[in-house]
């Protein structure tokens, strides 16, 4: 209803249409291009050229028009058309190193503040992942080479503790050809019941294989076919959702290519490509790429390995008339993180996480004959894995006991041996499925105001089938290892991922891109709508605006604003209950060679977060873009807000259990009776949405003009940001008196502030009749601070009854009144980067007229080693890249 509507209110508009053509050729073969995707960039309105390279496109506007031309193995341009001219010829050239430009770093938008990277960008750093790629953006520095670890990437932010952290980056939405790349679905998490934001992660030496509720495995999605990644860091368009954070859009091509094989080496690292395009007829066109990627953590041994195996398969179709174009894309994958045992540490243990899964979606354009309409689209996918995890332990410990039990009171124990195998496994089968329809409108009024309309509607479910969370002991049915004696323990239990039900989201978008030329120069784009979302009953409006106003040549003005939001993930909803376990009487009742008797006492308290919300993120922007004779001056400031960001909390829980009484006599089994009750007090973790965090920064690229006297190509950017985060949790503090009125003291969580500044240069010798190409990257850590306050002395404290008081302020440091629940002291905590830290990486690159291309590509080439002091010991900075170095072999035919 809200479009019909808004359609009769243009009842006044114009329908002013010209009809454009023209002609595509290749370069360097001057041979017509079929197939080659033809878009109006002020319109999204679209064609595709046939067999004999020949366009025609209808254009609803009479101004300059400006056509982009895309081909997979063509360099994409653009191309203006004058008013009043109606024909176009166009060469394309073949994407490589003898280009006459060759652009090997971010390129911003020409209307926001999008950044983008093609081939070239994504070879520079001879990328292995998606990782390797996006580090080359402002305010990102270069890792050290690691495929053994998870990755995952945040934008525009200092935060650097877990739970800001990782609500950031769970709330980074990647999408590959407008299809979404889901991770809320994930539940590989070793234990159900202390669920912390970063989902109970586990591995070798810290090491954390899997990422439930952290954000897209970046080491999941290789580079062989990626054609394009567009980064939006600001304010998405409306038709995008689930996300906080940043949007990064991956575009694969579909279309006639040679064979390309590909093979890289780097440290313990290996790679192998082949990719293939195939014209069947001037009306559908097939690709297919395999990859695989075998890395150990150290390149002597392969203790800790990682390997990937993806196939990928396109069929692209289009109708004679270039009406409708259709494009199926299916992928398989294959992933294992191995941490084998060191046969010099027995106790070491043994770790597979293994992924294998498939992806299929459809991209379908359709421009119908309607007046009403110009275009409908609709995008739809399904994907399904297998994930499972293994870890094996090996225990060799004094007698202990353990229960399977899921009821709540006094049960029997398993009294387990010293020495025995211990086995986690978790399965999980996440399945996801995502639909998105829209359709499209372009009118022009009197003065000229081209209004491009879309209107959209998507549904995404999210849904888990694996067995879940198992545990077990070889010979033994093994569930957790208590400690020994009467303390209490948290007990691990089975946990079936079936109990978990399917999330849905639904959304609906209607957005207006607004284009008006004033005078030559002077140029106004406003990009404005509102989401409608509903992520599991929790609605929301979310209005955006983009807009940018060209005063003349030179100075062109941008500022934005934008809500979205974030769905918690399955891992976040379903923990499961927890278990409280606790030995009775003196622990295990031991007669050798006559019996071994334990009970426990298990205590059950529900652990799912049915109540969680979405995140919430509130962006705002403006910049300024100078286009000097010299350079391009690109300077974006920001501040964003996230709100009800996940993070965990620790909830105090008081129950009334029995008391019991244990005889014991001779050689008699013993036995226990109820003599009376007692209160239990513990805590329990739950996660909530308590995180919330600021951004303010400011950010700046420079894109200086070629020197063509050197042939060198000289750019930097630059970024500061300063981030505070602020959790709503409660901390609880357990009184030393079990005799007091107060059984808890109540701690506020204080702000940690940290702040980052960070540049980058990038130095490009070309020759393009030579096909050669110098890349020098530098990296300077300018500033890196971070500043956390603690607070020592509690606000309140909880009674027996867990009832808050408050206690008044002249009175929280009387430590003969409260002593035994102030805790001890902790200094406030702060570090500073002492001295400015400079990384330094190099490129070579070589193209050959036969189709063979050389590259050889060095992280901190230079081999430098900063080290930091404290305490009088001197460590390596965890964030500054080691040296490494590779090559990479290329071949097409």
């Amino acid at each position: 209803m809200r479009f019909i509507a808004i359609l009769l209110l243009f009842s006044q508009v114009i329908f002013s249409q010209k009809t454009i053509s023209g002609q595509v050729f290749s370069k360097e073969t001057s041979t017509a291009l079929a197939g080659v995707f033809v878009r109006d960039t002020k319109t999204e309105n679209w064609t595709i050229s046939d067999k004999d390279g020949k366009f025609s496109m209808i254009i609803p506007y009479f101004q300059d028009i400006e056509l982009n031309f895309s081909i997979l193995g063509k360099k994409d341009i653009n191309q203006t058309l004058k008013n009043g001219q109606n024909s176009i010829t166009v060469y394309l050239e073949d994407n490589t190193l003898h280009l006459k430009e060759v652009m090997v770093t971010a390129n911003k938008e020409r209307k926001y503040s999008e950044l983008t990277l093609g081939t070239n960008a994504i070879n520079n750093v001879q990328a292995f992942t998606l990782d390797d790629v996006l580090e080359q953006l402002p305010g990102q520095t270069t890792s050290s080479f690691n495929l053994n670890s998870y990755k995952n990437i945040i934008f525009r932010t200092a935060s650097n503790v877990g739970s800001f952290k990782s609500s950031k980056a769970f709330g980074t939405a990647f999408m590959i050809n407008d299809i979404p790349i889901s991770n809320n679905e994930n539940m590989q998490a070793l234990s159900p019941n202390t669920p912390s934001l970063a989902g109970n992660d586990y591995g070798v030496n810290t090491t954390p294989f899997n990422n439930p509720n952290v954000g897209v495995d970046l080491r999941e999605i290789s580079t062989n076919n990626i054609e394009e990644i567009k980064i939006i860091q600001g304010i998405p368009s409306a038709k995008y959702g689930d996300l906080t954070s940043g949007l990064v859009l991956i575009t694969t091509k579909v279309g006639n290519s040679p064979y390309r094989v590909s093979a890289s080496l780097r440290d313990g690292t290996s790679e192998l490509n082949l990719t293939k395009g195939i014209q069947l007829n001037s009306n559908n066109s097939m690709n297919f790429g395999i990859n695989f990627l075998d890395s150990n953590s150290d390149p002597r041994n392969n203790l800790l390995s990682y390997q990937r195996v993806s196939g990928s398969l396109a069929w692209k179709t289009t109708d004679k008339h270039s009406k409708v174009k259709n494009t199926v894309n299916l992928s398989i994958r294959s992933t294992l993180d191995d941490a084998k045992r060191d046969p010099d540490k027995i106790a070491a243990d043994i770790i597979k996480n293994e992924k294998q899964g498939f992806s299929i979606s459809n991209n379908f354009m359709w421009k119908p004959s309607n007046l009403w309409l110009d275009g409908i689209n609709v995008n739809s996918g399904f994907s399904y894995d297998r994930q499972f995890s293994r870890k094996e332990r090996w225990i060799n410990r004094a007698l202990t006991a353990a229960t399977d039990s899921k009821e709540e009171g006094i049960h029997d124990a398993f009294v387990l041996p010293s020495q025995y195998t211990s086995i986690s496994t978790v399965e999980g089968i996440p399945i996801s499925t995502f639909v998105n329809l829209e359709a499209t409108k372009t009118i022009t009024n009197k003065a000229n105001w081209i209004h491009s309309l879309s209107f959209g509607l998507s549904g995404r479910s999210s849904s888990n089938k694996g067995d879940g969370r198992k545990s077990s002991a070889i010979g033994l049915i093994n569930y957790y290892v208590l400690d020994d004696g009467g303390d209490t323990r948290l007990g691990y239990r089975d946990y079936d991922f079936n109990r978990t039900r399917t999330e849905n989201q639904f959304s609906a978008y209607l957005e207006d891109r607004v284009y008006k030329k004033f005078e030559e120069d002077k140029i106004l784009n406003i990009d404005y709508g509102v989401r409608y979302e509903n992520q599991s009953g929790n609605v929301s409006l979310q209005p955006r605006i983009n807009s940018s106003y060209s005063l003349n040549k030179t100075f062109r003005i941008r500022g934005g604003f934008g809500l979205s939001s974030k769905a918690p993930s399955l891992n976040q909803l379903y923990t499961g209950e927890r278990y409280i376990d606790r030995l009775l009487g003196n622990g295990i009742y031991v007669n050798p060679g006559v019996y071994q008797k334990a009970w426990i006492l298990t205590v059950v308290t529900s652990g799912d977060n049915l109540n969680l919300k979405p995140s919430k993120s509130y962006k705002t922007e403006g910049g300024l873009d100078v286009n000097l004779p010299f350079a391009n001056i690109n300077l974006t400031g920001y501040y964003n807000k996230l709100k009800n960001g996940f993070t965990g909390q620790m909830v105090p829980i008081s129950k009334e259990i029995p008391k019991v009484n244990i005889t014991t006599n001779g050689t008699e089994m013993p036995t226990y009776e109820v003599v009376g009750t007692d209160n239990l007090y513990y805590l329990t973790n739950s996660i909530q949405n308590n995180a919330n965090s600021e951004d303010i920064g400011i950010e700046t690229m420079i894109n200086f003009r070629k020197i063509k006297a050197l042939n060198l190509d000289v750019s930097m950017n630059a970024a500061y940001v300063r981030s505070k985060d602020l959790s709503e949790s409660i901390t609880y503090y357990a009184s030393t008196d079990l005799l007091s009125a107060e059984r808890y003291g109540v701690y506020p969580s204080m702000p940690m502030t940290n702040e980052n500044f960070t540049a980058s240069f990038n130095f490009s010798y070309h020759i393009p009749k030579a096909g050669l190409l110098l890349s020098l990257r530098s990296e300077h850590i300018i500033l890196r601070t971070s500043y956390l306050t603690n607070s020592n002395y509690p606000n309140g404290y909880l009674d027996n009854q867990l009832a808050y008081h408050e206690i008044p302020e002249a009175d929280r440091t009387n430590s003969q009144k409260y002593g035994h629940i102030i805790r001890d002291t902790q200094n406030d905590s702060q570090n500073k980067l002492e001295n400015m830290l400079h990384n330094f990486h190099l490129r070579l690159s070589k193209d050959f007229l036969n189709g063979f291309s050389v590259s050889f590509y060095s992280t901190n080439f230079l081999n430098l080693k900063p080290y930091y002091e404290k305490n009088g010991i001197k460590s390596p900075y965890d964030y500054f890249a080691k040296f490494s170095f590779g090559t990479r072999l290329n071949y097409q035919f």
